[in-house]
């Protein structure tokens, strides 16, 4: 390739992500509603998991809902099947994340999950896999092929994750009157909290 197509290739990678990420929006529904109030009212633990990119996903999550004051870590499926499920419990809410619902150890985790009391959230392509049938509530995103890296790569679809994530800490957040000012205090080194200081001064 040359240089002008080196750049154009990209380029439309980039605007496909864009585009799908954007169309995940209009895709959010009521099941993006009950998942919001059953992360902000729950009374235990917010667990994420996943495996591959999605579970990068997930422990990203899993650090966004902490910093705006939520009891939440991510865990490795396969590692929680090692004994760490033990932990799961009536009041715990475990976000599981898989492209195609099918992973084994993240179905054997969420099942673990919801036997000992806990509620689950999927978040996935597939609305008749065995991980939608074994939550409380199904989230499907599903965003265009187009923004997938040579139309299976998980570029896209990854990111559409990330931004309803992203969403969900907001919403829940708000929900339970997390207050900002809190993070000039727990949140001491970067940005974030020098922005939030800026805002009152």
């Amino acid at each position: 390739m040359n240089d002008q197509q080196i750049l154009s290739q990209a380029q439309s990678m980039i605007h496909a992500e864009a585009n799908v990420v954007g169309d995940i929006a209009d895709q959010l529904g009521e099941s993006f509603v009950l998942a919001a109030r059953m992360i902000a009212e729950s009374t235990g633990v917010v667990l994420t998991t996943g495996a591959g990119t999605s579970g990068t996903i997930a422990m990203r999550m899993a650090h966004l809902f902490g910093t705006t004051g939520m009891h939440s870590f991510f865990i490795n499926s396969a590692t929680a099947l090692h004994g760490p499920s033990a932990m799961t419990a009536p009041g715990d809410v475990l976000i599981a994340i898989s492209k195609g619902g099918s992973s084994a150890e993240i179905n054997q985790f969420a099942a673990l999950a919801r036997k000992r009391g806990a509620k689950v959230i999927s978040m996935t392509w597939e609305p008749e896999s065995e991980l939608a049938r074994l939550s409380d509530v199904v989230m499907i995103i599903r965003p265009d092929e187009s923004g997938e890296g040579d139309g299976v790569l998980p570029f896209g679809s990854t990111l559409a994750n990330g931004a309803v994530g992203d969403a969900l800490c907001l919403v829940s957040k708000n929900l339970r009157g997390f207050n900002l000012d809190t993070m000039i205090e727990t949140h001491p080194s970067g940005e974030t909290a020098a922005r939030i200081q800026e805002m009152h001064d």
